[in-house]
């Protein structure tokens, strides 16, 4: 299993920025956020694949997954990729690329339990809380449902869905190992003090707190 380059991965999104995206990816990335991962749900694998070659141009520091694309993936060797829980066959990805970060989107425990069979490196589960980026559909679970999602599983669990700087520490309190955020960090102005504060909360709550 390959460790996590760090404890919180931005969702870049295409639905949500638009042209902005490679720019607002690189300024993440520039303000201490090293992982992002590129989706773009609505794009083809060339659109994807240039504008994955565009953020490693200009950020040759950031560590780069690509969302639901193995293709584009492996067209730029981005080293991370990130599937939907619905991917038709996740251990047939993991083969085929043994040396990439794999990582699923979940959201209950059969998931989770689905996607440590396939051999993944990580997944997230959501929403923890209401997210800020797209209207709630059902209900949020909250940390103590988290908790018992996750406890004993034999992946690091991300938790994703309106998960602030200030709430990091209390997602990792319910056993996540890190935290995926979209909206919360990348809806309006102020991106790069945002990026600061979810950068300074993870290396308190997921470094320096557990050496």
């Amino acid at each position: 299993m390959l460790p996590l380059p760090f404890p919180v991965v931005v969702l870049a999104d295409h639905g949500l920025l638009g042209a902005r995206l490679v720019d607002v990816a690189a300024r993440v990335v520039a303000a201490g956020l090293p992982w992002v991962c590129l989706r773009a749900k609505q794009a083809d694998t060339p659109s994807r694949t240039a504008w994955a070659r565009e953020l490693l141009g200009r950020s040759p520091d950031a560590f780069l997954s690509v969302h639901g694309d193995p293709e584009a993936c492996a067209a730029v060797g981005a080293p991370g990729l990130h599937l939907p829980s619905t991917w038709p066959d996740v251990a047939g990805v993991r083969r085929r690329l043994p040396g990439v970060l794999l990582g699923v989107s979940c959201h209950t425990r059969r998931e989770l339990e689905a996607a440590a069979r396939a051999g993944v490196d990580y997944a997230f589960l959501s929403p923890v809380f209401p997210p800020r980026s797209k209207p709630l559909r059902g209900e949020a679970l909250g940390p103590d449902r988290f908790r018992e999602a996750v406890q004993g599983l034999p992946l690091p669990v991300l938790a994703l869905g309106g998960v602030s700087p200030e709430r990091l520490a209390e997602v990792a309190a319910a056993g996540a190992a890190g935290a995926a955020v979209l909206g919360s960090l990348l809806a309006g102005p102020g991106i790069g003090p945002r990026a600061r504060r979810y950068r300074d909360a993870a290396l308190r709550v997921f470094v320096n707190d557990r050496r």
